[in-house]
């Protein structure tokens, strides 16, 4: 009795012993590094009072839930009539990516001109948390076995009855994993608008002690921004395992599990094929977002002087002799954008890819990396960039820092439920052939694992952008996030509007890019079977 209790207070246990270690850690550095520790910033709360940064985290809560629950219901209203109907899946899922790919930075100042009160940090927060919302829900919808939906066919149910009898519960370890990625994020989107501009909240007590150069208190706003987000991840956690505590028997199909592979990838095994239809695609997202970044300046009402249509940035990128000399400056920053973007983006990816892995051949390590894990993502990186300025100064190492930082976590956390959801079945035939742990890793986890990944990519890739900008922007002053907050500040909006476009659409290139090696890989892996 007495090792079944010590055994069931094992996760605990390792989240406190891994959250002191860092605490520890933290309070020596500060020996050394001119910054707080933990018991400057206790001092500090306490002199400031709690009341001050409660009241500050309930207004940012108050845009970030909403936000939160908005981008979720509206990821499912798009999620479930694209189950139901697969033709509207990629015109559905292409609108949520170029949601995604939305520079917060650049897009926020017109929100705060278009919409009052609280609308623009709702907005925000939402537009961080939907598309991740959106691949998480059309993951899981997709999920369940086709014999479980042949099955309700064959007793005469419809496809309505089939997503409700057995679609939405196989969805349930998904939608989940979204739901804690996203919470963080919607925290963060909310904190964004609070830094472009508002009355309260955790964003504006930020703007202050960074401009009174207290480094106390922005310390202290970090770690009480990191509670509420924590909160929010933690409650999500705690009632998903309770939910889902079956997913480890669903049966293992990579070729259901490829979101590229049921999304409209594919279009049969010709090589060319497939390229001519990644083509169609991109040029059918083309005009869907241009009809759609249209209609929606003729809905809000926003006038000429701010919003500017997708003829007026050609005119701008192709007007006479200032023209060329435009194009070759955005092309000029975007290349160094980039750069920057594409150290993160791996050293995030292989941050995320060699914990998952290291964790699974190794349990306890995974307990013990989950507080440091999760402090680094419920932390805004908007807090940390200018404490991290202080450690790795203003160059390439600021770069890379942010850029890794903001893309490990997604990587982390989807691959690592991926293994965690292996099925029993497969693991026991691997070890009654005498093999172990890194046997199961290899031929099991690691493939089963593949559709996670690329989706931790997909995810991570425009990541890696917003994580280059927020560097730029704060950081080095230099690349396209520097310019993008340069135009705002000169009331350029030409330039502001030619820089986003140019920004989404390299964005959503990438995410294409990772699509279309999913294909590949996925192909190979399942011997060319796609639905």
């Amino acid at each position: 009795m007495t090792m079944r209790r010590y055994s069931n207070l094992r996760p605990a246990l390792a989240w406190g012993g891994s959250f002191g270690a860092v605490v520890l850690l933290w309070q020596c550095a500060a020996l050394v590094v001119a910054l707080p520790g933990p018991l400057a910033i206790m001092r500090r709360i306490g002199t400031d009072g709690p009341a001050l940064y409660w009241n500050a985290g309930l207004a940012t809560l108050r845009c970030a839930l909403p936000g939160w629950a908005g981008a979720t219901v509206a990821a499912a209203l798009c999620a479930l009539p694209a189950t139901m109907w697969p033709v509207l899946a990629p015109g559905l899922f292409q609108l949520g990516v170029m949601s995604y790919c939305l520079p917060s930075l650049a897009i926020g100042p017109v929100l705060m001109i278009v919409l009052d009160g609280d609308g623009p940090r709702i907005m925000l927060a939402a537009l961080a948390s939907f598309f991740t919302m959106l691949v998480g829900s059309m993951t899981g919808l997709r999920a369940c076995s086709p014999s479980q939906t042949l099955l309700v066919t064959a007793f005469g149910g419809t496809a309505l009855q089939a997503l409700l009898r057995v679609r939405l519960r196989a969805a349930l370890p998904a939608w989940f994993a979204a739901l804690r990625i996203s919470a963080p994020a919607s925290v963060l989107g909310a904190m964004v608008g609070e830094f472009l501009g508002a009355e309260h909240g955790l964003g504006v007590l930020l703007i202050n002690a960074q401009q009174s150069l207290d480094l106390s208190r922005t310390c202290a706003v970090t770690l009480v921004s990191a509670a509420f987000a924590g909160v929010l991840y933690a409650g999500v956690g705690i009632v998903g395992h309770a939910c889902t505590h079956w997913a480890r028997d669903m049966p293992l199909d990579l070729a259901r599990d490829s979101e590229a592979l049921r999304a409209g990838w594919t279009a049969g095994p010709n090589r060319m094929r497939v390229l001519l239809h990644g083509a169609g695609r991109l040029a059918g997202t083309t005009v869907l977002a241009l009809g759609a970044w249209w209609l929606v300046l003729r809905m809000s009402g926003v006038t000429p002087y701010v919003g500017r249509s997708p003829y007026d940035v050609l005119l701008y990128l192709t007007d006479g002799a200032e023209g060329p000399p435009r194009i070759s400056a955005i092309a000029g920053e975007l290349g160094i954008t980039l750069q920057d973007m594409a150290a993160g983006l791996v050293g995030g990816i292989m941050a995320g890819l060699v914990l998952a892995m290291c964790s699974q051949l190794w349990p306890p390590l995974h307990r013990l990396l989950a507080g440091p894990v999760f402090i680094m993502q419920a932390i805004p990186l908007i807090a940390t960039t200018p404490l991290l300025i202080l450690l790795f100064g203003r160059g390439e190492a600021i770069v890379v820092t942010v850029g890794t930082i903001v893309t490990f976590f997604p990587v982390f956390v989807t691959v690592s439920q991926s293994f965690a959801q292996t099925p029993r079945t497969a693991l026991a035939l691997i070890a009654a052939n005498g093999g172990g742990r890194v046997d199961a890793l290899r031929r099991v986890q690691l493939p089963a694992a593949l559709p996670s990944i690329f989706a931790a990519l997909r995810i991570a890739a425009p990541l890696a952008m917003t994580g280059a900008l927020i560097a730029e922007w704060l950081a080095t002053g230099r690349g396209m996030g520097y310019m993008l907050l340069n135009a705002v500040s000169m009331s350029d909006y030409d330039g502001l509007w030619a820089r986003v476009t140019v920004t989404t659409t390299v964005s959503m290139i990438l995410y294409g890019l990772v699509g279309l090696g999913e294909v590949v890989a996925m192909r190979t892996l399942t011997g060319g079977r796609a639905r």
